[in-house]
């Protein structure tokens, strides 16, 4: 999986995502208030004899002049190992504190570029700019978040979860998180991807810890719902820890 690079830096996302498309972690703060550091480790195990593929995530999160900034670059280890396209994208909060069905609201819009980077396979040819939104909804203890992201594939480009693409892809979250203490929550986490000839949808559930008001975990694990993929996913199962300074 790789960081939803979309929307991270600026929904509280309480459950992690189990794709890499150019968009959302196993889950982050809600933003870089200064710096935030976000390492993620993801393993995607394939069915049949397909290698196991592991994918390494670092991003950089910042707030500057009210926007939400981030940048991450990919590892992968499988058969062969690489690094993948250097994702650039911002985010802005374009309303907080509303109100929509008795929830404390944020609604988020967001874009940005994968970089013609990467290498062993895992490259991306050309600049590839993907946009999207969110909503973040809070009833207290319970959370809700849903995002959309839409990346236009210009070349090929990869992802993980459903192989090297040359079509425009449609990625969507959902987070459903329960906070039993103020430091302990669990969720359910929901991805969908679409494409011309694929998808895949795997659902989970996730385990987020904050250990200091600076450090963050989290972990997940999630199972194929349903898939049409030239290499079918058994499961999908990821760990991050997140650095604010």
């Amino acid at each position: 999986m790789r960081i939803n690079t979309l929307l991270v830096s600026s929904l509280v996302l309480t459950s992690g995502a189990f794709a890499q498309d150019a968009v959302v972690p196993v889950s982050t703060p809600a933003s870089a208030d200064v710096l935030t550091l976000v390492e993620q480790a993801s393993v995607y195990v394939h069915s049949d004899s397909a290698s196991t593929l592991t994918a390494f995530d670092t991003t950089i999160l910042a707030h500057l002049i009210g926007l939400d900034w981030h940048v991450t670059l990919p590892v992968y280890t499988s058969d062969v190992s690489g690094y993948g396209a250097l994702d650039l994208g911002v985010s802005w909060d374009f309303l907080t504190g509303g109100n929509m069905l008795g929830a404390t609201t944020k609604l988020t819009v967001a874009g940005g570029a994968l970089m013609p980077t990467g290498s062993a396979g895992y490259e991306t040819t050309e600049v590839t700019p993907y946009f999207g939104g969110g909503v973040s909804m809070n009833w207290g203890k319970v959370s809700f978040v849903q995002t959309a992201n839409y990346t236009f594939v210009t070349g090929s480009t990869f992802n993980p979860l459903a192989g090297t693409l040359s079509e425009n892809t449609l990625a969507l979250t959902s987070n459903l998180g329960y906070d039993v203490s103020d430091t302990f929550v669990v969720g359910v986490n929901l991805t969908q991807e679409y494409f011309s000839g694929g998808n895949v949808a795997v659902l989970g559930p996730t385990v987020d810890w904050t250990i200091a008001p600076s450090v963050s975990v989290e972990v997940g694990v999630g199972f194929p719902v349903w898939q049409e993929l030239a290499v079918e996913n058994t499961c999908v199962v990821n760990a991050g820890v997140s650095f604010k300074f």
